[in-house]
């Protein structure tokens, strides 16, 4: 790996990554929800709103946790890996669960849209779902590259990779590897 990512004995910079990460992941949200606050989730034009408010901040938690991720994958730390991919599924399945009901308020809402405001209905509508698609799918990426063990070659069970450019004709034998000098 880079010296840019050996994190191993730059705790100090590690800890200010991991901070950095926590409040791209948090402040987003803090601050959208300080939007939308008081809560009304039975209203059809809250939760149009509140879905346009919070789509508009998901890149910056998108960016948080492939901070945490690249944080546990250069210290090779599994567990923050998985709080990582278990963070990104519950994302993933909010975003999913709330284009579904976008979709279907956006197509109730489109009845009493009117003619003025039905062109900034639509490009909104397409921009939340848009948005909504694809940061589903990019969570869902980080939730499986969190899941998954990080790299440790020196911790690789099985024999370690030779390049292939070097030839062991002793490999090649049944018998036990010998000793050969002056190749």
């Amino acid at each position: 790996m880079s010296e840019f990512l050996d994190l191993h004995d730059d705790a100090p910079f590690r800890r200010v990554l991991f901070i950095g990460a926590v409040l791209l992941l948090v402040v987003p949200f803090v601050q959208a929800g300080s939007q939308l606050w008081p809560l009304l989730p039975g209203n059809i034009q809250w939760r149009f709103g509140a879905a346009n408010a919070l789509s508009a901040v998901l890149i910056l938690p998108f960016v948080g946790l492939l901070i945490l991720l690249m944080i546990s994958r250069s210290m090779e730390n599994s567990s923050l890996g998985k709080t990582v991919g278990v963070l990104s599924g519950l994302i993933t399945a909010a975003l999913v669960g709330s284009f579904v009901v976008f979709m279907l308020d956006a197509l109730q809402l489109k009845t009493i849209v009117s003619t003025q405001m039905e062109a900034q209905f639509k490009s909104t509508s397409v921009r939340v779902g848009l948005v909504t698609a694809m940061f589903s799918v990019s969570f869902f990426m980080v939730a499986l590259a969190g899941f998954k063990a990080p790299r440790n070659p020196a911790g690789r069970s099985g024999p370690p990779k030779r390049p292939s450019a070097v030839r062991d004709d002793a490999a090649d034998s049944d018998g036990p590897p010998g000793l050969i000098v002056g190749r």
